[in-house]
């Protein structure tokens, strides 16, 4: 295994250790797993088939992509990440508009500083190649970074649709007070 493939393997053994803290340090009761209703569960059943309708679709275009020797000037573990990523935003922001997002068991600050706290890592993890100038790769395609860049893409747009639900939800309320 090279560096850089090893390096990959410990972020995400490091970052899984950090998710079952964080969970812990956000849920009200200190359980890792968060707690749904019934509603929630159902309406989060049909964000995940959108979500998994999404990965696919994503797929399908880099297998046509590749087929077609369309030439993306991206790593393939990027492109396929992308298809991962593309499920989990569809998810979320599925959850965040339906109301679902949040289990029973969430303190929604601690976890909007999860949030905060995880932005501000992958900024940091990008930070070194950027100033190294190792955004891409020896054979010129997008690289490693590009990985961090995308979850603080998906991160940043999932907490303004939670803040856009917010918003349309607080101004429903001021308008049935009326």
């Amino acid at each position: 295994m090279n560096a850089q493939g090893f390096g990959f393997v410990t972020g995400i053994i490091v970052g899984l250790i950090l998710v079952v803290i964080l969970f812990k340090f956000a849920n009200t009761n200190n359980k890792i797993k968060t707690e749904y209703d019934e509603r929630q569960e159902k309406v989060r059943g049909k964000g995940y088939m959108y979500a998994f309708y999404t990965a696919l679709i994503v797929q399908a275009i880099l297998v046509l992509s590749s087929v077609c020797k369309i030439e993306i000037p991206v790593e393939d573990y990027i492109l396929h990440f992308a298809g991962i990523l593309a499920g989990c935003l569809t998810l979320g922001i599925y959850c965040t508009w339906h109301n679902v997002y949040w289990g029973l068991n969430n303190d929604h600050r601690r976890y909007g500083l999860v949030f905060v706290v995880a932005i501000i890592i992958n900024i940091l993890a990008i930070a070194g190649p950027a100033m190294n100038g190792m955004l891409f790769e020896e054979n010129g395609k997008i690289g490693l970074p590009a990985l961090n860049i995308m979850v603080i893409f998906m991160l940043s747009v999932i907490g303004i649709a939670y803040l856009l639900k917010k918003a349309v939800d607080a101004k429903k309320d001021t308008e049935e007070e009326d």
